[in-house]
């Protein structure tokens, strides 16, 4: 249908229409969660991959897997709300964050947060997602996204109070309508199915970030630094690099079980990246 492949939630849960029922929008419905990994095992993988295929796979990368693989297992937590139902979607796409610094002047300041998405991750292994995202995010931070600089350029215009009209009428008209608005610089698909940020790149440990409503995200994930805490193996306090990721979810669209079935399946994939995490 349209331009993105969407099909309604068949025979939902009476606690989906519960849920939708009780909260308005993803601000109220809000859900915040904190996954620690022990990343022994996934920095030895990552050392080796990286050597036998000359690039540079981060936990940001293992991550984009990750998730792709709980959505494999569990479908129907790769959707969106819209018309006031669940619907799902057929592929997969994640979207990362970018960060922007300015070619000179102020480093901070002057930064501009974008991303880069990653269309039908369903079909990418780990090293086509190192390559694929590579790519988008040197063309993001050289300023060549011409989607992009077109879309940024137009908001930059706007008064200040004019910018949420428009991100509500753009959202409206992408998702509600289902309607190709890449003529105005609005790309297919702006936010993907999940939406993940490396905050650990900027030296946090942990962080939550908010959800969205226009970009129709019902789940972020704030991947932090590594960093060497007392962990419990075998009943003994040992030292081991642990990596935590945050994660916000929209209630009216998942449940607790679906989060739990998540962190699970997050564990044993960077328990065992070697089988999980490489296709």
């Amino acid at each position: 249908m349209g331009r993105l492949h969407l099909e309604p939630l068949r025979n939902p849960p009476v606690t989906r229409k519960l849920t939708l029922g009780t909260w308005r929008n993803a601000y109220e419905a809000s859900v915040y969660a904190q996954m620690d990994l022990d990343m022994t095992k996934a920095l030895d993988f990552l050392k080796r991959f990286n050597e036998e295929n000359n690039v540079k796979a981060t936990p940001v990368h293992l991550v984009g897997m990750a998730i792709k693989r709980c959505m494999q297992e569990r479908p129907e937590i790769n959707g969106m709300i819209r018309h006031g139902k669940i619907y799902l979607r057929k592929h997969i796409c994640l979207f990362f964050s970018v960060n922007i610094p300015p070619k000179e002047g102020d480093k901070v300041g002057k930064a501009i947060l974008s991303g880069a998405n990653v269309e039908n991750m369903e079909g990418h292994s780990l090293l086509d997602l190192c390559l694929a995202l590579q790519k988008k995010i040197e063309i993001t931070r050289e300023r060549k996204d011409k989607k992009f600089e077109k879309n940024f350029k137009l908001i930059g215009l706007l008064p200040w109070r004019w910018v949420r009209h428009l991100l509500n009428l753009s959202s409206w008209l992408t998702y509600e309508l289902n309607l190709n608005l890449e003529f105005l610089g609005i790309p297919k698909d702006p936010f993907g199915s999940v939406l993940i940020t490396n905050v650990g790149s900027l030296g946090i440990d942990c962080a939550f970030t908010p959800l969205m409503a226009y970009t129709r995200v019902p789940m972020h994930m704030a991947v932090g630094a590594v960093r060497e805490r007392p962990w419990v193996v075998d009943g003994q306090v040992v030292v081991r690099p642990i990596m935590s990721v945050g994660v916000t979810f929209d209630h009216r669209f998942m449940d607790g079980v679906h989060a739990a079935h998540m962190a699970k399946t997050f564990r044993q994939c960077f328990d065992e990246p070697d089988r999980l995490l490489l296709k």
